[in-house]
């Protein structure tokens, strides 16, 4: 066994700096993936309350069903194979590149300690 043990005699595989690392990196993968509907629920919430204050509506339903709407539709374009190949080719090229390095580095260190 090696010089790193667990409570139970088991070797630890990682240390607590990789493991942070991995875990920040897996926090910032999820934070731009979800970007896209959060702008969009961002931006049409903030539109819809310059309407009801312009109109003087102050029906909360109203302002959680446009959002509703709005976030479905940005859901349903980003899930659609044209979407994603137009959103992959145009303005994400990055993102399918930090998803593989990610997943690489983390078949690497799988298969080093497994």
């Amino acid at each position: 066994m090696g010089s790193d043990t667990g409570a139970i005699g088991t070797e630890l595989f990682m240390n607590d700096s990789e493991l942070t690392q991995f875990v920040t990196q897996l926090l910032w993968i999820v934070l731009f993936t979800s970007m896209p509907v959060v702008l969009v629920a961002s931006v049409v919430g903030v539109i819809v309350s310059l309407v009801q204050a312009l109109t003087q509506i102050q029906d909360q339903t109203l302002q959680f069903m446009i959002k509703l709407l709005a976030i479905a539709i940005a859901i349903t374009l980003m899930v659609s194979i044209l979407a994603i190949a137009i959103t992959l080719m145009v303005s994400y090229p990055w993102l399918s590149g930090i998803l593989l390095n990610y997943t690489r580095q983390i078949m690497l260190r799988i298969g080093e300690h497994g």
